[in-house]
């Protein structure tokens, strides 16, 4: 009896968290319809909004005449500081090269030393380990 009567609170409680939804989506449906409409007032045409005082300041305006000749060298120099630096970035980067490949050397002499000394004292018997 006790497992029906579980299942019919189950059920009911189910069945009105529907309607519950169904009812709130019905009620704001509306709502929010018009909501969206709303938004579509702002594409106004702002050119109404212009002054006359404006629109003499943007006569009034000058210009500067670019000098193609001077954006030609600026950029030569550019390109040229560009390659500088890539040389430097290279050389630098090799000079660390040169330097880790000289290290690992050491460390590998150093390495084989300890081992080759060890070898020496023990005349080859496991009696180290």
């Amino acid at each position: 009896m006790a497992k029906k009567f579980g299942k019919f609170l189950m059920v009911t409680a189910a069945v009105s968290a529907v309607a519950a939804g169904v009812y709130y989506c019905l009620q704001n449906r509306d709502s929010s319809v018009d909501d969206d409409f709303d938004d579509d007032d702002d594409f106004d045409d702002f050119d109404d909004d212009l002054d006359d005082d404006e629109t003499s300041k943007e006569a009034d305006r000058n210009y500067v005449d670019l000098d193609l000749e001077k954006a030609e060298e600026f950029k030569e120099g550019l390109d040229a500081a560009k390659a500088e630096a890539t040389d430097k970035i290279i050389g630098a980067a090799k000079e660390v090269t040169d330097k880790v490949k000289e290290t690992a050397e050491k460390a590998e002499v150093k390495v084989e030393e300890f081992f080759d000394d060890e070898s020496d004292d023990n005349d080859g018997s496991m009696d180290a380990m």
